[in-house]
Order: structure tokens, then C-alpha cells, then sequence
């Protein structure tokens, strides 16, 4: 057998480097950021005014630099640690640090990081969940409350609990979330020659087009808005190449998408599949975008590539 492939090597290679690498090994965090409650526009404080191991979460007016956070990401990218930012030895914790604290456990500082304090934001309900399934509340549940009331979770979420993130002056901040990113081959075409002579086959397929699939609006809002995260809400900031990735891809691959034509022999009475690699995506809770690369194999139909 013989394969002819006749391929381009415009702006297809730059993408590859670097997006098979396991990106859970990298550290991911995000840059500072403070924490309002929506309906009373009250911030959280640290009681007493100082961050300190042991020391619970308050609403109180005002923004206080004590109550300054980023977020790190724990290894599946989809809960993450709220880390004090003066501190980075505490970070936010249910009372016990329990993964299974229950309703009315009390949020304050305390060291260490553990499944039992992960926390994720949702910017779309404007609500704070704990790795338990429960959410953040002003203790009371009141849409006014005053200023020295602790932070608890519980079990469900309303209108009073919900908390928006913000800078230094009080104003919205919408941060990158991480993008895991991978390549896998998928298979595009095949052919069957029944004949008992070789048969030449020809195919465009095409190079560097995005391909969108969603599980929910939310996330194809998510896209449309530049892959910024629409569950967790306050993403990390991607690597270089992920970066060049959703900026290229959203900016300029209209143009830069194109037809490769690629031609092989089918000998007698044989079956090929053609395959091409492509650049994945991956959005929280399944979204996916995808990018085809310029990579080709073809196989004997039933055998995939390795």
C-alpha cells in the first residue's frame, strides 16, 4: 500500500505544541479578588478584623484587604481552594473541615487544603457550593443582614444568598476558567473497494475549523463570551498555549480554516477508514470545542491508531 497526503503546515503546528500535556500538574490559580454579599452589598471580613487560624468569616461594610482571596484549583479543575491572599497558609474551611459538614457549619479560616475545603462559584446563580452540596449563607438567611454576621453553608440556595466577586472598588470581576486540553484521533471518512483492482481514493477534509458541543445554554453562552467558565466562574489563568489556543480559535480561525486534500490506494477487496487528530477542549461538566489538525492516518477499517 502507498499514501500520498498532500498537507500545509500553516499555523496548524504552533497549536500542537504543548496540548497533550496533562495540565492537573500545573498549580492553577487566579488573580485576587474580594467577596460580596449581593443583596446587602456587605464584604466578607475575617471577625475581629485580622485573618488568623480559627478565626470565622463576618459581612461587614467595606472592603478589607484581610478578606482578599484567589483561588487554587485542586487537580480535576472543577473545585478549588478559597486561599487568603495575605496569608496563603489559611484558606476558607468549614468548622471540622469535614467533605460531609452539615447544615450550619460555621466558614472561617484554617490551614491546610483537603476535599473537605473545596469550595466552586457559580457566577450564573451567584452561589458559593461546598464539595458537600451545600451553599453559602449570611447565618439567618436574611437579605439585609447586619454587619458581624457569620457565614454558614446549607443545603439549599434563594434569592439572600447569593455573593458576586469583585475588585478592590467594589466593581464585577469575571476571571478565565482552565480549559483541560487534549488531542484523540477521530474518524472522518471510509471506503470499501469490492473491486479485484487498486482503487484510488481522494477526500478534502477540513484543517484548523471549530466544532462546538455543548451539555447546556450556559456554556455555549460560555463560549460565545470567550470560554470564559459559566460554573466554577473564577477560573485560572491558562497556560501560553491554551491561551493562544481560545484567542486564536475565537479570533481568527474563520480565516485561517482551510481544505487539505488527502489521497491514498485501497487495494483489492479491502475496507480503510481515514482518520484525523484533532485539538479538544474541554469545557466543566462536558462541554467540548473542537479544532482539526492536520494529522491524517488511514487503517484498515475495525483498527484504530495507537
Amino acid at each position: 500500500m502507498k499514501i500520498k497526503k498532500i498537507a500545509h503546515s500553516l499555523i496548524i503546528p504552533f497549536f500542537i505544541v504543548g496540548f497533550a500535556t496533562n495540565t492537573s500538574a500545573q498549580v492553577l490559580k487566579t488573580k485576587k479578588f474580594y467577596i460580596q454579599h449581593e443583596t446587602s452589598q456587605k464584604y466578607l471580613h475575617p471577625s475581629g478584623g485580622n485573618a488568623g487560624k480559627g478565626v470565622d468569616l463576618v459581612l461587614f461594610d467595606g472592603v478589607s484587604e484581610q478578606a482578599s482571596f484567589y483561588i487554587e484549583y485542586a487537580d480535576d479543575g472543577l473545585w478549588g481552594y478559597l486561599v487568603s491572599s495575605v496569608n496563603p497558609s489559611l484558606s476558607v474551611h468549614p468548622r471540622g473541615s469535614s467533605i460531609n459538614s452539615g447544615d450550619g457549619s460555621l466558614l472561617g479560616f484554617w490551614t491546610g487544603k483537603k476535599a473537605g475545603s473545596q469550595f466552586r462559584i457559580n457566577p450564573m446563580t451567584k452561589t458559593i457550593e461546598h464539595k458537600s452540596g451545600r451553599f453559602w449563607h449570611p447565618s439567618g438567611g436574611s437579605d439585609l443582614p447586619g454587619n458581624g454576621t457569620k457565614l454558614v453553608i446549607f443545603s439549599s440556595y434563594n434569592n439572600n444568598t447569593r455573593f458576586i466577586t469583585v475588585d478592590r472598588n467594589g466593581a464585577p470581576m469575571s476571571l478565565k476558567s482552565p480549559i483541560k486540553t487534549s488531542t484523540r484521533w477521530k474518524m472522518v471518512s471510509s471506503e470499501k473497494n469490492g473491486t479485484n483492482s487498486t482503487f484510488k481514493f481522494k477526500v478534502k477534509k477540513t484543517v484548523g475549523s471549530i466544532n462546538r458541543s455543548t451539555v447546556t445554554k450556559e456554556e455555549e453562552n460560555t463560549f460565545n463570551a470567550g470560554m470564559e467558565s459559566s460554573l466554577f466562574g473564577i477560573g485560572a489563568t491558562a497556560s501560553a498555549e491554551h491561551r493562544t489556543l481560545i484567542t486564536s480559535t475565537k479570533e481568527c480561525m474563520k480565516k485561517s480554516s482551510r481544505e487539505d486534500t488527502v489521497e491514498y490506494d485501497i487495494p483489492p477487496y479491502s475496507s480503510i477508514a481515514l482518520w484525523q487528530r484533532e485539538l479538544v477542549g474541554t469545557h466543566l461538566r462536558g462541554g467540548e470545542n473542537t479544532m482539526g489538525l492536520n494529522e491524517f492516518q488511514w487503517l484498515p477499517k475495525g483498527e484504530q491508531p495507537k
